[in-house]
């Protein structure tokens, strides 16, 4: 799930976003053990790529023709992988 969640984010923010859910880690004296670090990312995809890949797995000419109403949410433009 999470590198899924990490895939999507490549096509939706210009850059990658590092999908970590553990912002810090405590003992029970409240001494910090772990504490996430905030790291720059490079651009992997250029911008032009990112939105043809965006605007193909969105348009609902190219899914599955049973599936096209299970996926529907309405006012919401998404992108669906099978």
């Amino acid at each position: 799930m999470l590198e899924l969640a990490s895939a999507y984010s490549y096509l939706t923010t210009e850059t990658p976003a590092e999908i970590n859910p553990i912002l810090e880690i405590t003992n029970h004296d409240g001494s910090v053990l772990y504490q996430k670090k905030v790291v720059e990312k490079e651009e992997k995809i250029p911008v032009g790529v990112k939105y043809l890949i965006w605007n193909i797995l969105s348009d609902v000419n190219n899914r599955i023709v049973g599936w096209v109403n299970k996926f529907n949410v309405s006012g919401l433009t998404y992108a669906l992988k099978t």
